[in-house]
């Protein structure tokens, strides 16, 4: 009986610690880039901002400005094994870490739907992507 309490706690022990690192082997952090200082006024910086990411998202979900934070809706790409099914998904999140001089943050989320866990989960980023995003910001406002 004591031989069996033991076996079972091993047995749980080994599961919950591989069941740990199959996770956290899913696990990938969200790219960011830092655009330069720039000395334009924050009003006008803050509208270029949004206003270059609607190049790339189709909407603006979250918007802060006196927080300095937005966020845009997902961009779901159905294209891929399964044909009509959200396949891969991202947004971009603006975090302003300065208003004079003007310094943005920008974070690209990409997530991908598993069918073996039946939810989204998060993916390498597409670091040349979210770089073009920033350029494009940083040529708009003259850094």
């Amino acid at each position: 009986m004591i031989c069996e309490r033991i076996m079972r706690t091993i047995d749980r022990k080994w599961f919950s610690l591989l069941l740990l690192l199959l996770l956290s082997g899913c696990a990938h952090a969200p790219s960011q880039v830092s655009l330069p200082d720039s000395t334009v006024p924050y009003d006008r910086a803050w509208q270029v901002a949004l206003s270059a990411s609607l190049n790339y998202y189709d909407r603006i979900a979250v918007e802060d400005k006196e927080g300095g934070f937005f966020q845009t809706v997902w961009n779901i790409e159905k294209s891929g094994l399964i044909i009509g099914a959200p396949v891969k998904r991202s947004r971009l999140i603006g975090h302003v870490a300065n208003k004079a001089p003007f310094r943005l943050y920008l974070t690209l989320e990409e997530q991908a739907f598993s069918l073996e866990l039946g939810r989204w989960v998060s993916q390498p980023t597409n670091q040349e992507f979210l770089t073009q995003i920033g350029r494009d910001i940083a040529s708009k406002l003259q850094f």
